[in-house]
């Protein structure tokens, strides 16, 4: 593991708190949980990811993992779709809205990927430091519990554990193929279901 890019994360959990906290109540809900969200990406992950070089040395070409690894990467996807779809056939959303959320979902997926599992882990990270990656990753989710007016699905519990079993999956096939482009898309297209169900869930209170 990188520990001084783990250090700098470390560092940023506060602020990112923070940034939860005051957002969604200066601005409505949605749009401070989305300039949180910003925060998180712009002033944290990117300066990382310079910083340490994670553009240059993360591998991002799409190297396939096992079989059995897919499916498992490819099952948590399938049920939030179907959840999301469900939620979106029953109060559709506008097309600005749809826009944002496809757009943080993206960078979302690629920023998260290329820090988490491009950066901060090495090639021959240590299971240890894979624990000590996932730990971080999902621990960082906490700031998101800070925020206000924002109802999540399942609470903290579904949050906290959809990060690890998600980060899990992630770190697995990164480690097991040597690249996070898999991840990457994985991570975008969960965020996209699980984005586009939070943001039915608070459409139109949260705006």
């Amino acid at each position: 593991m990188d520990r001084l890019a783990a250090k700098g994360i470390i560092a940023a959990f506060p602020l990112l708190a923070l940034a939860f906290y005051v957002g969604t109540r200066k601005l409505s809900p949605f749009w401070g949980y989305g300039m949180a969200m910003a925060f998180y990406w712009f002033a944290v992950l990117v300066p990382l990811i310079i910083w340490r070089g994670g553009f240059r040395k993360a591998r991002c070409g799409v190297v396939l993992p096992s079989l059995p690894l897919m499916i498992l990467n490819l099952l948590p996807i399938a049920v939030v779709a179907a959840v999301a779809i469900l939620a979106f056939a029953q109060n559709p959303l506008p097309v600005g809205i749809i826009g944002a959320v496809l757009t943080a979902a993206l960078i979302n997926g690629t920023l998260e990927e290329l820090f988490w599992r491009g950066t901060l882990l090495h090639n021959d990270a240590t299971p240890g430091a894979q624990a000590g990656q996932l730990v971080l990753f999902t621990g960082w989710h906490v700031a998101l519990l800070t925020a206000s007016g924002i109802v999540l699905t399942g609470g903290p519990l579904a949050l906290l554990g959809g990060a690890a079993a998600a980060g899990l999956l992630w770190t697995w096939a990164r480690m097991q193929t040597g690249a996070i482009g898999f991840g990457i898309l994985c991570h975008i297209s969960l965020n996209i279901f699980a984005f586009t169900e939070l943001a039915v869930k608070n459409y139109p209170k949260a705006f």
